[in-house]
């Protein structure tokens, strides 16, 4: 009686480990991005698949920084987990969006750019979580 129990025991944690293994993993798996701007160069950054938002926030000022030309005042725009971020700039500035796709995120940058005086607003970058 004891061996069978026993038997039960290990079939059962068997079958069962690996569902919980991969609720982790899917937890784990959560990327971040983020997008960044420059005012007095016009200067953009971009970044994804970070494990953090905090990575994700620095990577985009530092690349943006190395863009500016020396400017080196840029600043975080938005961040984004697990979808797609886009940035765009115009005359009056820079608007960034996200979605679940490339397209919704460019469109949302768009419309946060064209609300800015200037017009002329046209996507610099744009990168997906995935």
């Amino acid at each position: 009686m004891l061996q069978k129990l026993c038997f039960k025991l290990v079939v059962v944690t068997s079958l069962t480990l690996p569902i919980f293994g991969s609720a982790q993993v899917a937890k784990a798996e959560n990327t971040h991005g983020a997008t960044a701007y420059s005012p007095t160069s016009d200067a953009t950054g971009i970044s994804w698949d970070h494990g953090t938002e905090k990575e994700a926030l620095d990577a985009a000022v530092a690349a943006c920084n190395q863009q500016s030309g020396g400017a080196n005042d840029c600043q975080a725009l938005t961040s984004n987990t697990n979808n797609c971020g886009a940035i765009s700039v115009g005359k009056g500035g820079a608007g960034a969006g996200w979605g679940d796709d490339k397209a919704a995120a460019e469109a949302q940058a768009l419309a946060a750019c064209s609300e800015l005086e200037g017009g002329n607003c046209k996507i610099q970058l744009s990168a997906c979580n995935k």
